[in-house]
């Protein structure tokens, strides 16, 4: 099965996961992506001290500078690393999203989360299986080997990167949970912030 623009006509809607709407779900996704980022930078922090105990003693030592400059150094390279990690994150889905339909995917940003869609397609269960999952498990696995074989300096901001990362995965996670569920016949529809399942009719 390939992506196409037109749903055959015998599938029916069997549910939508919308965010834009729902802001009990929304809700339940940050506090779920919160949980997540901490589970995650643990055993990434973990993965980091056993791998490089000479670089990394088992903490972060932080700089005792506390003066304006350095404070504010400080709050531009975490948001440099938010923002980068959230382009990272989308670039990869939309990446796939175009190696899938052959055309260019829509991005957006909002207050809350940001996405990258096809909303004029459908595409098959396993395909948008790896659409979906791909940032989490490409950039974790990219952040990993950096974290091995990068120069010392690099270890904090890269795990900052893919702790934020898994966080920000939440909402993909259960996109996944769900279309395991479903048979391989499926179709998925996303328009970004809402993600439709259609299934032939019985």
């Amino acid at each position: 099965m390939s992506a196409t623009r037109t749903l055959p006509a015998h599938y029916r809607n069997i549910g939508t996961l919308d965010v834009s709407r729902d802001q009990r779900l929304l809700l339940f996704l940050n506090l779920g992506g919160l949980l997540l980022m901490g589970i995650a930078g643990w055993l990434f922090f973990r993965f980091a001290a056993w791998l490089r105990p000479s670089d990394l003693s088992g903490d972060f030592q932080f700089s005792q500078d506390r003066s304006p400059g350095a404070v504010i150094a400080l709050i531009a390279a975490i948001l440099v690393l938010f923002v980068f990690h959230v382009v990272a994150h989308e670039a990869v889905h939309g990446l796939f999203f175009c190696l899938f339909t052959r055309s260019r995917p829509r991005f957006a940003f909002r207050w809350a989360y940001a996405y990258a869609a096809a909303p004029d397609w459908y595409i098959p269960r396993d395909l948008f299986f790896i659409i979906t999952l791909a940032p989490f498990v490409l950039i974790t696995l990219a952040g990993l080997l950096l974290i091995a074989f990068a120069p010392p300096a690099w270890i904090l901001p890269t795990w900052f990167v893919i702790t934020l990362n898994a966080g920000g995965a939440i909402g993909d996670l259960a996109v996944a949970a769900w279309l395991l569920r479903q048979p391989r016949t499926c179709f998925a529809n996303d328009r970004g912030d809402a993600v439709t399942l259609y299934v032939p009719a019985q």
